[in-house]
């Protein structure tokens, strides 16, 4: 399972285990955080699990737009609908890639100024984990989802990149490439200037 699989799955997994005690047992979640014990409104459970089919929802919708899930006939076409990198050629993986890493910031951060004010074990755990996938979604994002073309001879890698960092090795090859080219032109303008003067004595 390369990251992004596990990116994917590990989102959904999350989201679905918010989402199960919300859909199950949302009395149970309201007396919890009521300071207060009172029955629970209509309302209170109405939103709930709302809340818990959206979340069941979302989790749905990054596995299949993902392409973590083949959906065709066979693996044989899963195999065929990647390109020679061996990524999804689905044309929502990588927005969904990075609405989901978006939300997991946003709820790492929102986590971050609940727990500064009173620390408690769910808004501790949640902060963790959404955390956790955010560092993993930006990973993706920007290294993982790629596979890495190493020459079998040299050990270099033969991709030519300068996003984030530059390739020094494709660096040298412009490096001297332009050097040639000068010198190329050089010995075409020496030419020409010979040629000029040899017309020039007749």
């Amino acid at each position: 399972m390369d990251a992004f699989k596990a990116y994917a799955f590990g989102t959904a997994g999350y989201c679905s285990l918010q989402a199960l005690p919300l859909l199950l047992t949302p009395k149970l979640i309201v007396s919890m955080l009521a300071k207060d014990a009172r029955p629970i409104t209509d309302l209170e459970a109405y939103l709930s699990r709302s809340l818990a089919l959206a979340l069941l929802a979302f989790a749905l919708l990054v596995i299949l737009l993902t392409g973590a899930i083949p959906l065709t006939g066979g693996i044989e076409d899963h195999v065929k609908g990647t390109n020679s990198d061996g990524l999804s050629k689905d044309p929502y993986a990588y927005p969904t890639l990075l609405v989901t890493t978006g939300y997991h910031a946003l709820t790492a951060f929102y986590l971050y100024t609940q727990v500064t004010g009173r620390w408690t074990f769910g808004l501790g755990a949640g902060l963790i984990f959404s955390s956790i996938l955010f560092c993993l979604g930006v990973w993706v994002t920007v290294f993982g989802s790629e596979k890495g073309r190493i020459s079998k001879t040299t050990g270099a890698d033969k991709r030519t990149s300068n996003f984030p960092f530059g390739n020094t090795e494709s660096a040298k090859s412009k490096k001297k490439e332009s050097k040639e080219d000068r010198k190329d032109e050089a010995k075409s303008e020496r030419k020409r200037k010979s040629v000029a003067r040899t017309s020039s004595w007749r």
